[in-house]
């Protein structure tokens, strides 16, 4: 940005300047440096006068630093950022002194006498082009001093600070300076021609302050004249949230009049504007080859002025207009088409050009309109070489790169001080480029290279033309660098001005001088211009962009034969260089010889062993002046004082070696030789020498040693052959017990020569079940002079792509492919086969809740050795309390818990799990043990499952464990189930008279139940039932339950056998007996079947002979209870059961179809009942009885209705219908069937034989 003015580049904010205030440690107003105080008095401008000390103190200080705060001049350039701090308009806020000198408005005319009509002179700015003198006579357009004017000169607005005494002897006479003050200074700006604001603070001494303080300030504004707009007090003592408060409001009046103050100077350059005529000069050209300004070139130049006014007045959308006519009027045919090219003016007019796109650029950017941004620099460049082209020097000088430079920088200058809005959610361009506004997407196509970039990017394109402005300026003839006074003659020096550009660069005796190192300049602003850029790459993470710029900062270092800070560059982008993975080896060939030419001149043997290492690759073009031999890498150099180590990696280099291990199968078992090969293939150039290794060493994940080769025989033996292969004997590295093997050793021929593939195999003994898998593969070269190691310890690389078994067949070395669908370098070790059997002979399909369940666990030695063994079984279940598993061979408790017994339960909310463990000394080859477990007190059915392991060592081979294991399903089933029917029956016992009742026997008012069972078998065998009870299992207070058993429901003696599915049905007759006559609450009986049962002793004992069972548990009878749902009997209430007579015809006797029915009504209340009862006509029979009657009840008593039936016809079920309707309640009773009748919903069902 030096290129331009900088009151050309600066945003243009509205000058407030403050005086009267002295900061802290300041002598006087002279003191600080900040401090302005106008033009220089001698060029003639207007002195604004005083001598009225500064006001000095804490809250002096506190105010002027908060005024200063609010200086808005490094703000970013955003209207979001101007809007939230200042609402829309930032403030230029400066210190000045007391007297402060302003520029002329009009210049002298005085020394120019009157024209031939005897006119006097017409003064105009001393800037103006019709003035003689100024800068732009007499056809220049605009020039930097008019914005400085305004900028730096001419305020907005000015604020006085004045101290206002509270000592009231001295008040009137302080009063009287501060108006005799101020009227003399508002005399002054009043003459100046300026419409600054004149503003007034009052500050008020420490101490209290007087009643009459209001009135004393009004006496000063009336006396001075003073607007009340522009007098503002800050009360004595404010604390700094006062101070704050006070300057925001004191701005905020600020702000608008000064907007006003930039208006009205708008208005009158477009009164200018619009003029028709142009204004005679002050005094014309005395050239007479000069000429004036054209009209298109004063309307760019009232153009620009109202840009630059609009832009105080942060008004960046008008501002933008008026540049961008501005600068299609200086484009124009009369304005630079009317220029020559050898005149000074043209450069001056391509300066204003840059600088009105500059402004044009600012005010996108305030708008946040990137892309047009883009696109507006894109065609200025355009336009501007098109002038070069045409009417300049051309484009192919440096001149043109100069200028391609700065316009580069102006981008990320403008980049810098704007505020990029963030990139919308969602998108992949994070903050690499701003996307375009969506007014531009769905109007107009956009190109990728019209996204607005990082300054990252421009500062890159500045390094790239300052390197071509290099390159021109090295082409410049010797004879035209020479300096102007060794030049022979003038005419020489003119005929250079019209060869070379110099609007923005320097003569060539100055751009490329005659002296040692001319071309640094360059270099030092390349990488100042890199350095910056490298910063906003690594931002962003972009990688390549960063390795790219850090790349072309050494090589301007190695330029200037820094080769250590070219080195310091190079070394840290060479181990983690992108170019490796992507396989650009161009560049980095390029890289690597750059980096060892800077690592020999700084003595860096490390890294030009690190170098040699990967350049030795065939990747690599060896250059003829460079030895390929890694061993002989520094000789003919200085040594090293200390003897290098490197330490390499696949991940950091593009080795010259590649290693491989591959196991021959996925899987393979402890103890059993497992075979692995190890391949090394040199990468090496055909001129490379032969590499000699020391060691190579293999790591494993999981239960493998580590296994080490090391170099055997002369080196010299070793074979050329393209391929070669060899088995290798490993040994014990070290003593001790297997179990801590940490490595084995072998030796091989580690020579590689170039372009050989060596392949080594091995054999390996797994001494732990796991899974191996290669973790590492390092190769040692240990030479004198250097010692490297090289490490790779991943499996993707290409050896492993396609991996390969080698092996000798017929003489020669052949491959085949191996490992396809698994990966080779790793193999799953399984345990050693186990050869101990486990069996568990006579094990039923399923146990019954409640029984012993025995198992004879068999274990059968087929190992080739005795075995210590030991037993573990464990019982799980989902139960909250689980069945409990034990020995039963009757083993002492105690021994067992301390020797042979482990017994734990560990017990969850979901599972419960039971373990057991037992050792058996020794089981001899061939030989078997049979080990009796039970498990008992299963509490309901359930599932368990049984685990079964097995833990041994072989008298051979102490250290290798081996185990075994199987599941077994322990299923525990209900045995029964029962379905049950409770039917009303007729007790025939007398019930109490309730006229004589005798109150010391207790009530006879029993009812009488018949409960029938019906039992299924879920059993898969048959069973035998020894015996069915019913039992009570709870009753209401005050009633009394028996229980028998009918006597017809075990039809055959002694025990019954149920078999799978087979229904049995038992009937129990229930009496319930209520104990007071007053009781009327209803009963509620629990019942429970008991079913004793065993199994068949018979079917065991076949069983038992299939099986052949050593130990077996004897048959024992099991008791399973099923519970019987809960019956409700209402003794209270009245009831009718139906029954048959004894004189009901059955077959041939009696009368057929004939049927005597007997209703009993019984009251168990003590309540008189009233019925009604009707009989029903039917045509399925004749009845005999009463048709239609009342009958009445007293308390406990029950009466029997007599009914005969004849049937009209036979073998068929009859339905009589009789109703029977409490009175009272006027509720249908119910009648209940008892033996042989049935009902349903209608009523009750008798059947004719």
């Amino acid at each position: 940005m030096d290129a331009f003015p900088p009151s050309y580049v600066d945003h243009n904010l509205p000058l407030v300047l403050i005086s009267g205030l002295a900061a802290a440690g300041e002598a006087g107003e002279e003191a600080g440096e900040a401090i302005v105080s106008g033009v220089d008095g001698a060029d003639g401008g207007v002195c604004v006068f005083s001598d009225f000390p500064p006001v000095s103190g804490a809250v002096a200080d506190g105010l002027l630093a908060a005024l200063l705060a609010e200086d808005a001049s490094f703000w970013p350039w955003s209207s979001r950022y101007f809007s939230h701090r200042a609402n829309g308009v930032g403030l230029r806020i400066q210190r000045a002194s007391r007297t402060y000198t302003l520029p002329r408005k009009k210049a002298d005319t005085s020394q120019y006498a009157p024209d031939s009509d005897g006119l006097a002179p017409v003064p105009h700015s001393p800037l103006s082009p019709l003035t003689p003198g100024s800068e732009v006579f007499p056809d220049g357009m605009v020039t930097p001093s008019w914005i400085s004017k305004h900028q730096c000169l001419v305020p907005a607005a000015f604020v006085n600070f004045f101290p206002l005494t509270t000592d009231t002897n001295m008040s009137t006479l302080k009063d009287n300076q501060l108006k005799i003050e101020i009227n003399s200074l508002k005399r002054d700006w009043a003459q100046s021609g300026y419409k600054t604001r004149f503003v007034v603070v009052f500050l008020f001494d420490d101490g209290p302050v007087l009643d009459d303080a209001n009135f004393r300030i009004s006496s000063i504004r009336k006396a001075t004249g003073l607007d009340p707009r522009n007098v503002f007090t800050l009360p004595p003592g404010p604390s700094p949230l006062d101070i704050q408060r006070f300057v925001k409001s004191l701005l905020f009046s600020i702000r608008g009049a000064a907007v006003e103050y930039y208006r009205d100077l708008s208005k009158h350059s477009r009164r200018k504007r619009n003029r028709t005529t142009i204004p005679p000069p002050t005094a014309p050209p005395t050239s007479g080859t000069s000429q004036t300004l054209s009209q298109q070139g004063w309307n760019v130049r009232y153009e620009f002025k109202l840009g630059v006014l609009a832009e105080f007045r942060q008004e960046m959308d008008a501002a933008g207009r008026s540049y961008e006519t501005a600068y299609d009027l200086l484009f124009g045919d009369e304005v630079f088409g009317a220029i020559a090219a050898w005149s000074p003016r043209f450069d001056e007019a391509r300066m204003l050009a840059d600088v009105l796109a500059l402004r044009i650029l600012r005010c996108h950017f305030w708008l946040e309109q990137t892309t047009p941004a883009v696109q507006f620099w894109a065609a200025h460049r355009r336009r501007i070489q098109n002038i070069a082209q045409s009417r300049g020097k051309g484009t192919n000088n440096y001149g043109w790169e100069a200028w391609e430079v700065n316009w580069s920088l102006i981008m990320a200058h403008i980049i810098s001080r704007s505020y990029i809005p963030p990139s919308p959610v969602g998108t992949n361009s994070g903050p690499i480029f701003v996307l375009s506004e969506k007014t531009l997407l769905s109007g107009e196509r956009v190109s990728p290279w019209d996204f607005l970039h990082h300054r990252g990017y421009w500062l890159a394109r500045a390094a790239k033309h300052t390197a071509r402005r290099r390159l021109h300026a090295e082409n410049i003839p010797q004879e035209d660098r020479l300096p102007p006074d060794q030049h022979n003659t003038t005419s020489q020096r003119k005929a250079l001005s019209n060869v070379y550009d110099t609007y923005q660069a320097p003569e060539p005796h100055v751009e490329y001088p005659i002296d040692d190192r001319p071309g640094d300049k360059y270099s030092h602003q390349i990488l100042e211009f890199l350095a910056e850029s490298v910063a906003e790459f690594a931002k962003r993470g972009q990688v390549r962009m960063v390795e790219k710029q850090k790349f072309t900062m050494a090589k301007e270092y190695v330029r200037l034969e820094a080769w250590g800070d070219a080195l310091d560059i190079l070394r840290p982008l060479w181990l983690q260089i992108s170019w490796r993975r992507e396989g650009w080896w161009h560049l980095m060939e390029e890289c690597a010889w750059l980096l060892r030419d800077c690592t020999v001149r700084c003595g860096d043997y490390e890294t030009i062993y690190r170098i040699d290492w990967e350049i030795m690759n065939k990747n690599f073009t060896n250059r003829s002046d460079w030895n390929c031999d890694i061993h002989r890498t520094g000789t003919t150099d200085e040594k090293a004082s200390e003897k290098p180590v490197i330490v390499l990696t696949d991940k950091d280099v593009a080795s010259c070696i590649s290693m491989s291990f591959i196991f021959n199968s996925s899987s393979g078992n402890v103890g059993e030789p497992l075979r692995g090969q190890l391949v090394l293939q040199s990468d090496c150039s055909r001129k490379s020498s032969p590499i000699h290794l020391s060691e190579v060493k293999i790591t494993f994940e999981g239960g493998l040693p580590s296994v080490r080769i090391l170099a055997d025989g002369n080196p010299a033996d070793a074979s050329e052959s393209s391929h070669t292969h060899a088995s290798i004997s490993l040994a014990d590295g070290q003593t001790g017990p297997s179990s801590l093997l940490q490595e084995i050793k072998g030796n091989a021929n580690l020579t590689l020569f170039p372009g050989q593939t060596r392949a080594f195999t091995l054999t390996l003994i797994p001494r732990e079940a796991s899974d191996v898998r290669v973790a590492s593969i390092t190769l040692i070269v240990a030479d004198d002079k250097f010692d490297l190691t090289y490490t790779i310890s991943s499996t993707s690389n290409d050896a492993y792509a396609l991996p390969r078994w080698w092996a000798e067949s017929k003489g020669s070395i052949t491959s085949r492919r191996i490992g396809k669908g698994r990966d080779p370098s790793s193999c799953q070790i399984l345990p050693k086969p186990p050869k101990v059997l486990i069996s568990v002979p006579g094990l039923r399909d399923a146990y019954y809740f409640g029984e012993k369940a025995g198992l004879n666990i068999r274990l059968d030695n087929n190992e080739d050795a005795s075995a210590s063994i030991v037993v573990e079984l464990k019982l799980s279940g989902r139960s909250e309390y689980p069945a409990a598993i034990s020995w039963l061979d009757g083993a002492d408790v105690e021994e067992h818990s301390k020797e042979t017994e482990e017994l734990s339960a560990s017990q969850t909310k979901e599972v419960a799990t039971q373990t057991i463990r037992r050792k058996i000394a020794e089981l001899g080859a061939d030989e078997h043990t049979i080990l009796p477990a039970v498990v008992v007190e299963a509490p309901h059915p359930i599932q368990y499952d049984l685990e079964i392991s097995v833990f041994y060592h072989l008298s051979s081979d102490p250290e290798a464990a081996i185990s075994k294991a199987i599941s077994l399903d322990l299923p525990f089933i209900q045995p029964f189930e029962a379905n049950y029917n409770f039917l009303p029956q007729l007790h025939l016992s007398p019930w109490p008279d309730f006229f004589n009742i005798d109150e010391s026997e207790v009530s006879n008012t029993q009812q009488r139940w018949l409960l029938n069972s019906t039992l299924m078998s879920f059993a898969r065998e048959a069973l035998v039932i020894e015996d069915v009870k019913l039992r009570v299992v709870a009753i209401e207070v005050g009633k009394v339950c028996s229980i028998t058993t009918a006597s017809d429901s075990s039809k055959e003696p002694g025990n019954r056998y149920i078999r799978p599915e087979e229904p049995q049905s038992t009937d129990f007759i229930v009496v319930i007996e209520r104990l007071v006559m007053e009781d009327r609450l209803q009963t509620g009986v629990s019942f429970e079947l008991e079913i004793k049962w065993r199994r068949d002793e018979q079917q065991d004992v076949l069983e038992a002979e299939a099986t052949s069972p050593e130990i077996s548990l004897p048959t024992e009878s099991v008791v399973t209870s099923l519970a019987v749902p809960r019956f409700s009997i209402p003794m209270s209430e009245p009831r009718v059961l139906a029954s048959l007579g004894p004189e009901t015809s059955h077959g041939n006797d009696g009368v057929p179809g004939l049927i005597q029915l007997n209703y009993t009504l019984e009251n168990p209340s003590m309540h008189f009942l009233t019925f009604n009862l009707i009989m029903e006509t039917s045509d399925q029979f004749a009845f005999s009885g009463p048709k239609s009657m009342t009958l009445r009840l007293v308390p406990l008593s029950r009466h029997t209705l007599q009914y005969s039936l004849l049937a009209t016809r036979r073998g068929v079920w009859i339905q009589p219908q009789l109703v029977i309707v409490d009175t009272y309640f006027n509720k249908t009773l119910r009648i209940l069937p008892t033996e042989s009748i049935k009902s349903d919903a209608k009523g009750i069902l008798i059947w004719v034989d």
